[in-house]
């Protein structure tokens, strides 16, 4: 039952986390402007932080996932690639949204695979 709850929570997180990577621009753009209006840095350290805890976050699941997936025949390699390729290019400046498409198809392998949880493990 365990593998089952890494892969929903890689699909998850990938979907998402490639979903707030894509848009990663636009929240940087609206923190740039609220600190313009309101004369701090709070608002685009915050952004800036967020989106890089979640690419850090994002490469830790796709390692984690291909180590312990290693061997079974339920889940491919491919969706845990996907993700540390996606979490390593989303830290290239300005590359993010790059980042975030390959993070969610990533997800959306690992989100595929469950049904394979439901069959016994050959």
């Amino acid at each position: 039952m365990k593998s089952k709850n890494l892969a929903l929570t890689n699909g998850i997180v990938g979907l998402v986390g490639g979903i707030i990577l894509l848009f990663g621009g636009w929240f940087i753009a609206g923190g740039i402007l609220s600190d313009a209006a309101n004369g701090s840095v709070s608002g685009t350290s915050g952004a800036a932080g967020f989106l890089t805890i979640l690419k850090i976050a994002i490469l830790a699941l796709g390692i984690i996932a291909l180590i312990y997936y290693k061997g079974d025949d339920r889940v491919n390699t491919a969706p845990g690639v996907l993700l540390i390729v996606g979490g390593a290019i989303a830290l290239i400046p300005f590359l993010g949204w790059v980042g975030g498409i390959i993070t969610i198809i990533g997800g959306s392998l690992y989100l595929a695979t469950l049904k394979h949880f439901s069959q016994p493990q050959a």
